[in-house]
């Protein structure tokens, strides 16, 4: 089933479509992933309004275990909309994603805070969380399938690497909006209401999922595969899995350090303020 996914490539015919396809998955993926890391971005405000305590560091640190808690979701979402897309294809669970994530991030732009309905605002916080990572999870397998069996014959890498731009780029993307609002608002304003601005952008999600259920069809090869399903044999992927889920820790603990930690890591103790930071 699987060699049969891979080797199905769309035909000359669907050029067209395959573009359309990668750009369509693309943009949601970047917007999903400008969705799951903006948090980071506004930790030290977030643990302000979700983690008040008299000890900033503490704070800070109750405000980044609930960001981590995202990623202990992201093992389950991979599992659970990974096998959606086996079931009912890779369309079906990138929709789902898409308003998962939407539906986190929105909730997280309009959540009150710890000062308006006390512990229940952190609690709420680490809920939205859980859902952000479910999405982020099952986003990350299903986009790539998606890319590369969208791609035409020999142009599999290259489409597929819009996986990983297009991650990279959501990481900017709300790097740079962070930016643009502390450096356009007064830290009160920031404190007060800013900080949901980037999360309320991620309304801009259900559009984009909206455009891929009624404007982008299913992969070419996903239904292929369908078609050979009933003749071979279902393989255990498990060992493979679970050594990819291994090797990932590494250069995932390596690139959000970097990404996610570095701003706040710069402010409290380069000295930088939250602008040159982001």
């Amino acid at each position: 089933m699987a060699e049969a996914s891979v080797l199905a490539a769309p035909s000359a015919g669907l050029s067209e479509k395959s573009h359309q396809a990668l750009w369509a998955a693309a943009i949601g993926n970047l917007l999903e992933w400008y969705d799951f890391g903006v948090y980071a971005y506004l930790a030290s405000l977030i643990a302000a309004k979700f983690f008040p305590s008299s000890d900033s560091t503490a704070s800070l640190l109750a405000a980044f275990a609930a960001y981590g808690v995202g990623f202990l979701a992201r093992p389950l979402g991979g599992i659970v909309i990974g096998r959606l897309g086996d079931a009912r294809g890779r369309k079906a669970a990138l929709v789902l994603t898409i308003f998962l994530m939407a539906f986190g991030t929105v909730g997280l732009g309009v959540l009150p805070s710890y000062e308006s309905i006390g512990v229940l605002a952190p609690i709420l916080l680490v809920i939205l969380r859980l859902v952000q990572g479910l999405a982020a999870g099952g986003e990350w397998g299903t986009s790539t399938a998606f890319m590369v069996e969208w791609a035409p014959e020999g142009r599999r890498g290259f489409f597929g690497s819009f996986q990983q731009v297009s991650t990279a780029g959501g990481s900017l993307l709300g790097s740079g909006i962070a930016a643009i609002l502390t450096s356009s608002l007064t830290p009160a304003a920031m404190l007060d209401w800013g900080w949901r601005v980037p999360f309320l952008l991620g309304v801009v999600l259900l559009f984009v999922g909206a455009y891929l259920r009624q404007n982008v069809d299913e992969t070419p090869s996903y239904q292929a595969s369908r078609q050979a399903a009933a003749n071979q044999p279902v393989a255990s992927g498990f060992p493979l899995g679970a050594f990819a889920f291994g090797f990932t820790i590494f250069w995932t603990i390596a690139y959000y350090i970097l990404l996610a930690w570095m701003p706040t890591f710069t402010q409290r103790f380069a000295g930088l303020s939250p602008a040159q930071a982001l």
